[in-house]
Order: C-alpha cells, then sequence, then structure tokens
C-alpha cells in the first residue's frame, strides 16, 4: 500500500511540475508573439532595421541580463542566510524556480510558495517574510530612483501639458507610503498574513547586515536593468541627453510599480506608461514599445524558461523535510 502511494504521489508530481512548466512557457510564448502593442513580425523587423542583433549588442544585453539575476540571486542568498546557510547554486534553483511559479501568479503569490518548498516547514513563515523583505527592498530601490527620475523630468522639461497633474503625482508618490503605513497600522490591515506590528518586529530579527545587503543588491540590480533600457535607447539612436533618458526610464519603473499585477502584464503596463513618459522626448511608439518587449523577454521570458528545468529537477531535500 506504501509503495502504491509513494508511486501515486511521484506521479502528482510530476503532473504538478509539467502543469506549471507549460503554463509559464504557454504565457511567455503568448506575450511575446500576441503582444496587444505591437505584433511579432513589427518586432522583429524593427530590431533588423537598427540592427541590434548584432554581436556586440546581444552581448552586452546577455551580460546585462546575467548581472541583473546575479545580483537577484546574491540577495536571496543573503536573505536565507537569516534560515541557513545557502550556496550560490542553490540560491539560484530557488529564485529561478519560483520565479517561474511566479510568472502566471497575481502579484507574485507563487513566488512565496515555490520558495517554502526548498526549506522545512517550521521555516516558512520566515522564507515568507524574507521573501517579502527582498521585494520591499526592490521596491524601495525603484521608488528612490523613480521620485527622483520624476523630479528632474518635471524641473526640467518646459512643455509638460498638466503641471499641477505632474506635482500632485510626485507628492502623492512621496507621501503614499506613509499613508499606507498609517492606515494598515490603524485598521490591522495585514500583508502576507503579517500585521504591521509583526513585519516590524521581523524585520529587527533580521541582522542589520542582511538588511543593508539586501538593499543594495536592490539598488544595483535596478540600476542594470534600467541602464539596459538606456543602452537599447542608444541603439536606436534616441538622440537626448544621458540625464533625460535615464530620469525616464527610472520614471517608468515607478509609475509601472504601483500597478500590482501579473509578471506577463509586466511589459503591457510598463508599455503604456513609457509611451506617456518618453512620447514627452518625443521618441517613437514603435521604439518604446520594442524596448520594452525586448528588456521583457532578456529578464523575465530568458530567466521563466531556466527556471523551467529546475521545476522539472525538483525533489524536496532533507532540508524540505518537515
Amino acid at each position: 500500500m506504501r509503495i502504491t502511494s509513494h508511486k501515486a504521489n511521484q506521479f502528482f508530481s510530476l503532473v504538478i511540475k509539467i502543469l506549471v512548466v507549460l503554463a509559464a512557457v504557454s504565457f511567455i510564448w503568448y506575450k511575446v508573439t500576441n503582444d496587444e502593442a505591437m505584433d511579432f513580425d513589427s518586432f522583429v523587423d524593427i530590431l533588423n532595421d537598427y540592427r541590434i542583433f548584432s554581436f556586440t549588442n546581444i552581448m552586452v544585453l546577455i551580460i546585462l541580463t546575467v548581472l541583473n539575476w546575479y545580483f537577484e540571486i546574491l540577495k536571496w542568498q543573503n536573505l536565507s542566510s537569516h534560515v541557513r546557510e545557502n550556496s550560490f547554486k542553490a540560491a539560484m534553483r530557488e529564485s529561478l524556480a519560483s520565479f517561474t511559479a511566479a510568472i502566471f501568479t497575481p502579484s507574485r503569490i507563487g513566488e512565496y510558495g515555490a520558495k517554502c518548498l526548498y526549506y522545512t516547514r517550521s521555516s516558512w513563515r520566515k522564507i515568507i517574510f524574507l521573501n517579502f523583505l527582498g521585494n520591499t527592498a526592490q521596491l524601495f530601490a525603484t521608488y528612490f530612483f523613480g521620485i527622483a527620475g520624476l523630479l528632474f523630468l518635471i524641473t526640467s522639461l518646459d512643455h509638460l501639458a498638466l503641471p499641477v497633474f505632474n506635482i500632485i503625482l510626485v507628492t502623492g508618490l512621496l507621501f503614499a507610503p506613509f499613508i499606507l503605513y498609517v492606515v494598515m497600522k490603524k485598521f490591522r490591515i495585514r500583508i502576507k498574513g503579517y500585521s504591521i506590528q509583526r513585519l516590524e518586529e521581523s524585520f529587527h530579527n533580521v541582522s542589520e547586515k542582511i538588511r543593508w545587503n539586501t538593499l543594495i543588491f536592490a539598488s544595483i540590480r535596478f540600476l542594470i536593468f534600467t541602464h539596459q533600457f538606456y543602452f537599447l535607447l542608444l541603439q536606436f539612436k534616441v538622440d537626448v541627453s544621458y540625464p533625460l533618458l535615464i530620469s525616464a526610464v527610472f520614471s517608468t519603473y515607478i509609475l509601472a510599480s504601483i500597478i500590482p499585477t501579473m509578471i506577463i502584464f509586466d511589459a503591457f503596463i510598463k508599455g503604456g506608461f513609457a509611451v506617456w513618459i518618453f512620447g514627452l522626448l518625443q521618441v517613437p511608439q514603435i521604439i518604446v514599445f520594442t524596448i520594452v518587449l525586448t528588456v521583457w523577454i532578456l529578464n523575465f521570458g530568458l530567466p521563466g524558461l531556466a527556471g523551467s528545468y529546475y521545476i522539472l529537477r525538483y525533489k524536496k531535500s532533507k532540508h524540505a523535510i518537515a
């Protein structure tokens, strides 16, 4: 009876892993071939027209993608050390597998559950919090650089159509985290099952070194993938000064971060904000959408496919035995 039950569990596990991988691959393929803003043929044509596929460009883009994920894995290795010592290889496995599971789930909720599978049941609440802390650090980096970018754009461009609206927007973004904090504390709203009081307590239980390293890795990651965007703008011959271009990229990311969504729709959300922001700099819409989709494929599509390998090879390790 035990043998039959064990085989049934193995079969069920295999089916789940295959379904997760198929769902992730299907979503990635749908995003690449059915983008609502432009068809895939147009995407390939414009890349060819500007010779984006040159060997040098491909190498630079791949290096930036690898660096982006290198620091994401370092960030998780650093955070998970609060629970146990983790090798870079193990952290990579956990990061990529959980990212693939997060692709088709709202607000990346699948990422939390997938990472828990690599740890003992008694550590799950800590893992959920640590993952939340890592995502919050990334959001903080986005807010810090994004606010600076928005302020620079507003003070540098004379032709902004609605200056009052822009001032309200920046002011709202500046005070939104503090207002959210007060509201959540007063009404005892929970995030991932945590109250504000519990989050504060868990935050202080994590060593200061881990917290600072997490913020540093998150900031480096942000600068890497935003400069990957900037590099593509240069390849498309966008003749705008560096401060304005990078401020526009920063602004796009902070505005896109306001709307929680599934990763699969990330390119669409960023594309909408990017068209508005870069329209102020007279950058053609087709170029903006092409860059957004290219960055999405590099930083979301390819890692999502890589994570499929780890999902298919997943086996409950001795660390994950309850």
